[in-house]
């Protein structure tokens, strides 16, 4: 969608207070998303970046409750799948990933971010890159990276969230009608949390952050 018709819902949160006060939701209650905001939030999971732009996610939405419930036994039985009024199946095509290769080159051209001359040596190159890789790696690298968008937008209106990584990927592709080439990356159930969702910790800077090379911890300016 052109930006500029975009919905314009304000998020109104900072950041550094949506990633540090998010939980993983357990449990759901049965309040239902208003449709803008669900729209907004899919919009935002569209900007995301990736390799030559080329966008290879793809998300499926299910409300229906029968539907969740085929869902949620394709999950190894996760209740919330069910309780969630909106249930986000990610996903990307290992032969179509490029469906829409043309018309993404084109605008970025219109756009004047590839000059028309070099348009088709750029679109050449971009295929050839991602050909030249493993593509189930690269479709859940690109996938995550708006995945990760859909989810803080979801937070960022209010809402809570369960990304999920626990399903059996042949079923929730027949769940949802996928087409063959589907690599399921992971589901997202979006609703109003019941109940409470304690914060179990996370390591600290020390642990996972180093200097120049790895040898060399990061020291912390609190240090």
């Amino acid at each position: 969608m052109n930006k500029d018709n975009r919905h314009t819902l304000s998020f109104g949160t900072s950041f550094a207070h949506l990633a540090e006060n998010r939980r993983a939701t357990r449990a759901f209650t049965d309040e239902s998303i208003d449709e803008q905001q669900l729209e907004s939030i899919l919009e935002t999971a569209g900007v995301a970046p990736s390799g030559y732009n080329l966008q290879p996610w793809r998300f499926v939405v299910v409300r229906d409750e029968k539907n969740r419930k085929n869902l949620a036994r394709a999950a190894f039985g996760q209740k919330k799948i069910e309780e969630a009024p909106v249930v986000i199946v990610a996903f990307g095509r290992k032969k179509a990933w490029d469906e829409h290769i043309d018309q993404i080159f084109a605008d970025a051209a219109a756009a004047g971010a590839i000059s028309d001359s070099h348009l088709e040596d750029q679109k050449a190159r971009a295929r050839e890159f991602v050909s030249g890789l493993p593509i189930a790696v690269w479709l859940n690298r690109h996938v995550m990276i708006a995945f990760t968008h859909l989810m803080l937008a979801a937070e960022a209106l209010g809402w809570e969230t369960a990304p999920m990584e626990g399903f059996d990927p042949d079923k929730v592709a027949a769940c949802v009608a996928l087409p063959d080439d589907a690599e399921v990356v992971a589901l997202l159930a979006v609703g109003r949390r019941k109940g409470e969702a304690p914060f179990p910790g996370r390591l600290g800077l020390a642990e996972y952050v180093y200097s120049e090379t790895h040898d060399t911890p990061w020291r912390s300016t609190d240090d």
